[in-house]
């Protein structure tokens, strides 16, 4: 999902670059919606598959989450 300038349709291609990268893929508008300010917040789906365009890593499912340990307060 982003936040365009412009209007596009459902159904529309975009050309979709990770700004990290210079990775360019080719994506279709699923869902746009107005908001107030006049800009158009937009869902779309890449149109070939790939895996790691974002170049994320999550972690493996049922993985429990890691606990951070917080420094207890001592009261004098």
């Amino acid at each position: 999902m982003t936040i365009l300038d412009i209007a596009v349709v459902l159904g529309q291609a975009l050309l979709v670059t990770n700004e990290s990268t210079g990775q360019k893929t080719e994506c279709r508008v699923v869902s746009v919606r107005l908001v107030t300010d006049g800009k158009y917040v937009v869902a779309f789906e890449f149109i070939a598959p790939n895996a790691n365009f974002w170049k994320m890593t999550f972690p493996v499912k049922g993985t429990k989450p890691l606990r951070r340990m917080v420094a207890a307060r001592v009261a004098l």
